[in-house]
């Protein structure tokens, strides 16, 4: 990691220490709060717009260390175009397809700006996949925000797959990016993880989602099309996009709005088995590093290698996802007690 780096990743820590606590008695004062309910694993209100300080902390990790194409013009709109879409949901509620619409809209942006999937060049087919790409990791980071430590700790592995990568994350630029995203998250964690007392929201979640996938778009950009470089940010995000992919299964073979809410995602499963949160975020924060550890081994074997290694360790987890019940019908109700109090399966209509 380069001195630029861990400054921007230092600063971008201190001001997320620094502003949460501020967004959260700003919350507190005006009522701003995720208030219990049926998909809420929480027993009491909490705050929820630690996205604000997350979002904050990052561009100024970014802006303090970055030259070059994260300044440019369509890329900060992209950003900011998701962000608002996702504080705006927080603040009064957004329609699901008004939030798709500014996902996708960002993607454009970002594939105008030449950051793309490395297949189909210049062509409508790169960039149906390039919308399909952005908006899979802005929603699986999202989906993945539903138990508390989750999205943050997971993210902040991932961004650092991508600063420990060969040759670093992508162009210099994103090593920054990477860097202030893992000091955003990591500050956010100090109030977030198990029993949280804030919520990054939707204006934090989606950011999460947005930046990953701009760090593996500008992997691309900058390195091989080799299928190891292709398939490098998938392994390592493979945890929530995975979880995402089944949901998206479960609820439409449920005749269910792809973006309807449920508890059925892999870490309500757990909780459902009795995991404490704790135990619960600590298996996924083990699970994202030992594949962002796998992907980075990965990188370093021939092709061959790595295809067959790649495919084996998804189906593995698509195989141990299946056998936890993800794709099963079924409701789950929030036990009474304290917050982040385990889920519990139950008949549907009981």
């Amino acid at each position: 990691m380069s001195l630029k780096n861990a400054e921007a990743g230092l600063l971008a820590f201190a001001v997320s220490v620094l502003l949460v606590p501020v967004v959260k008695r700003a919350c507190e004062h005006f009522g701003i709060l995720d208030q219990p309910g049926p998909l809420k694993i929480h027993s009491r209100p909490v705050a929820r717009l630690g996205g604000i300080a997350i979002a904050i902390a990052i561009a100024a990790g970014v802006l303090a260390g970055a030259t070059g194409s994260f300044k440019e013009l369509p890329v900060l709109v992209a950003f900011a175009l998701v962000w608002l879409a996702g504080l705006t949901d927080d603040l009064r509620g957004v329609p699901p397809l008004l939030r798709l619409a500014a996902q996708i809209l960002s993607a454009l942006m970002l594939w105008n700006a030449g950051f793309r999937i490395p297949a189909g060049g210049n062509t409508p087919l790169s960039l149906l996949g390039t919308c399909a790409f952005v908006v899979a990791f802005v929603n699986a980071m999202n989906f993945w925000d539903g138990a508390d430590g989750l999205a943050a700790g997971v993210a902040a592995i991932a961004a650092l797959a991508f600063l420990f990568a060969p040759r670093a994350a992508g162009s210099v630029t994103s090593g920054v990016l990477a860097s202030s995203l893992v000091g955003a998250c990591l500050g956010f964690l100090i109030f977030s993880f198990p029993p949280a007392k804030i919520f990054m929201g939707d204006s934090g979640s989606t950011v999460l989602g947005l930046t990953l996938a701009f760090l593996a778009l500008d992997f691309y950009h900058t390195k091989s099309k080799s299928p190891p470089v292709a398939l490098f940010p998938v392994l390592v995000a493979a945890l929530p996009l995975l979880d995402a992919s089944l949901a998206v299964v479960r609820r439409i073979s449920q005749h269910r709005s792809p973006l309807a809410g449920d508890r059925s995602h892999g870490y309500d499963l757990l909780l459902a088995r009795g995991w404490p949160p704790r135990r619960v975020a600590l298996f996924c924060y083990a699970a994202t590093l030992a594949l962002a550890a796998m992907a980075l081994l990965a990188l370093r074997t021939n092709e061959a290698t790595f295809l067959l290694f790649d495919a084996l360790v998804l189906a593995a987890l698509l195989i141990a996802a299946i056998r936890s019940g993800a794709l099963r019908r079924q409701e789950i109700r929030k036990d009474s007690g304290a917050h982040g109090s385990p889920l519990v399966p139950f008949p549907p209509g009981r």
